[in-house]
């Protein structure tokens, strides 16, 4: 739960290696045109089991959604084998496209509350620590895929909040105790109002400068 300067190289070398024919793209919800949008690329390094990642993102996308945006996600390959079949994932991310990755190991530097890193250079790229989520869930009060899809929604908030602190209420806590466990349990750990404003505005701006980037490449 940092937000970070971490090292972009790091990131690009990644998408250099990662494709997958196994690669798409699933909206989870229908949500009205006028809803702002984004997309999440994510690198399951922690091989987590199909079923709690599915949960976990149709868990951090009901959180969006409650805050007025549509997430898509792509589960971009892991193996370097899979190489060319997808170059999606090779492309830049454009400002309306995340990508989070999921690791089995934790950086020494963390703080043991850490569930993960947004990187703030450019406010696209964030990291889940899977140990982290292991910790939670062994308190037996929010499963595996809730407190990963919480998590993932707390590194993206970051991104589209910008650098600000973490917030004494909601998602944006910077440590989860178990009452907020218990919140995630029953779905009432979201945004705050105020912050679902401010991150449907930040959707919103990525969004057109997206898509002016996208026609000022084909002119």
């Amino acid at each position: 739960m940092t937000t970070a300067s971490g090292s972009l190289r790091f990131w690009k070398c990644l998408i250099a290696v990662l494709l997958s024919p196994n690669l798409f793209i699933r909206p989870i919800l229908a949500q009205p045109q006028t809803s702002p949008g984004i997309t999440v690329q994510v690198y399951n390094w922690a091989s987590i089991a199909s079923p709690i990642l599915m949960a976990a993102e149709n868990e951090a996308f009901r959180i969006f959604h409650e805050a007025g945006i549509t997430v898509s996600w792509l589960n971009c390959p892991v193996s370097v084998q899979e190489v060319e079949a997808n170059p999606i994932c090779l492309e830049p991310c454009p400002p309306s496209r995340f990508a989070v990755r999921i690791i089995s190991e934790i950086p020494k530097n963390r703080a043991k509350t850490s569930l993960g890193v947004a990187l703030s250079e450019n406010g696209i790229y964030a990291t889940i620590y899977y140990p982290r989520v292991d910790a939670y869930a062994k308190a037996g009060v929010a499963t595996y895929s809730q407190i990963l899809g919480h998590a993932v929604a707390h590194e993206m908030g970051h991104l589209l909040l910008g650098p600000a602190p973490h917030a004494r209420f909601g998602i944006m806590r910077g440590t989860w105790t178990a009452e907020d466990l218990q919140s995630m349990a029953m779905g009432g750990f979201l945004f705050t109002p105020h912050q679902s404003a401010l991150i449907r505005l930040a959707a919103r701006q990525r969004m057109e400068t997206a898509l002016k980037q996208h026609s000022a490449s084909r002119n």
